[in-house]
């Protein structure tokens, strides 16, 4: 008997690991742009854009417990950088730090490096990668000859052990790479769902196109002609385009006809405004259910209900628990790294609560 396997795995990689060896890099995706396209898709769908905001502001909750200590030369708090690391944390699943350290190996300052411009090096004969290259301008045009115009810059990776030594070699400082596997590039949050996203924008685009494009309730008032010449028919054609689109709703359209047309009789006739809408219900619902689905995020902290349903404190409170348990891990890495690796001592991150006046106790306390 015969066993033919119809299933098989994808036949391509999200993220195909590509040397460079004029950058010394490892390529981020085929054209080492995957993070600056991810971004580009992610901003063009309201949902995922909202939903990206709103894991960022669960993970980094009410900030550190010591959140105003400055940590770097710029003036910045770490409650700043944790802003700003928290936002490429829910959407890259990662994030880097330009680290100094002193002579003996403690951390003089940190500052935030965006993830989008770091890219790992190449991996030594023992598969271990000890450096990255950061640039804010690997989107040069990938048809040219490579040139300076990168100017890519090279960091060792942040070793606690290493760096004392590096700061009286070097004083560079080093960069930490964050991610949920040890160097190595991880896939972007809408990763399984860029082509709903897609989706998402390209409903708004049909929308727009449906009321800019279309006839809104016109009439048309036919009158009897002899018929018209190729440049009246041309005319007729430039005027009817710009007589779409929402201001011109209502209107009227004087036309001639031929005498001898059949409908000549019927002197007034109405254009019917398109509806299309009910086509793309399923379709826009479809969408918005995968993208939360995806995010795994409550759609009552995205303002989103069912029809005739209502917010209630209760629920809200329910959303924000579980959210926070949602990223509580993520918040729990973070900590780690501030003040166990960094020696930062600030504290832990104070998750988001909820409070209501409908939920206050007698004596003036919320639940």
């Amino acid at each position: 008997m015969n066993i033919d396997i119809i299933s098989k795995f994808p036949d391509f990689q999200r993220i195909p690991l590509e040397r460079d060896l004029t950058e010394k890099i490892t390529n981020f995706g085929s054209d080492n742009l995957y993070p600056q396209r991810m971004k580009q898709v992610m901003l063009v769908s309201p949902l995922a854009k909202g939903a990206v905001s709103l894991m960022a502001s669960f993970i980094r909750g009410d900030g550190f417990e010591k959140g105003d200590k400055i940590v770097n030369s710029l003036n910045q708090t770490a409650n700043d950088i944790l802003q700003l690391i928290s936002e490429d944390q829910a959407f890259y699943n990662g994030y880097g730090l330009h680290v100094n350290s002193t002579g003996l190996g403690n951390t003089q300052e940190i500052q935030f490096v965006d993830f989008e411009n770091i890219r790992l090096g190449l991996a030594n004969k023992s598969g271990n990668i000890n450096d990255v290259r950061v640039s804010i301008n690997w989107e040069q045009d990938q048809n040219q000859l490579p040139d300076d115009n990168i100017n890519a810059e090279r960091y060792v990776l942040y070793d606690e052990a290493k760096a004392g030594s590096e700061a009286i070699l070097t004083g560079k400082g080093m960069i930490m790479y964050v991610t949920p596997r040890k160097n190595t590039y991880p896939l972007s949050v809408i990763d399984s769902i860029i082509e709903t996203c897609q989706a998402d924008h390209e409903l708004a685009l049909f929308e727009l196109g449906n009321i800019v494009n279309g006839f809104l309730s016109m009439s048309v008032f036919k009158y009897p002609s002899g018929g018209d010449t190729e440049e009246e028919e041309e005319a007729l054609r430039q005027k009817l385009n710009g007589l779409k689109g929402a201001k011109n709703a209502n209107s009227v359209i004087v036309a001639s006809i031929d005498e001898d047309f059949e409908g000549a009789s019927n002197l007034v006739e109405a254009i019917p405004a398109n509806n299309n809408d009910s086509l793309f219900i399923n379709t826009t619902m479809n969408v918005k259910n995968r993208i939360l689905q995806s995010f795994s995020l409550p759609a009552s902290l995205l303002g989103m209900l069912p029809p005739n349903s209502l917010f209630t404190a209760q629920q809200i409170a329910d959303d924000y628990t579980y959210t926070n348990l949602r990223t509580k891990d993520t918040r729990n890495q973070i900590e780690r790294i501030f003040n166990e690796k960094l020696g930062l001592n600030v504290g832990k991150i104070i998750p988001n609560s909820f409070e209501s006046s409908q939920m206050a106790t007698p004596n003036g306390t919320t639940t």
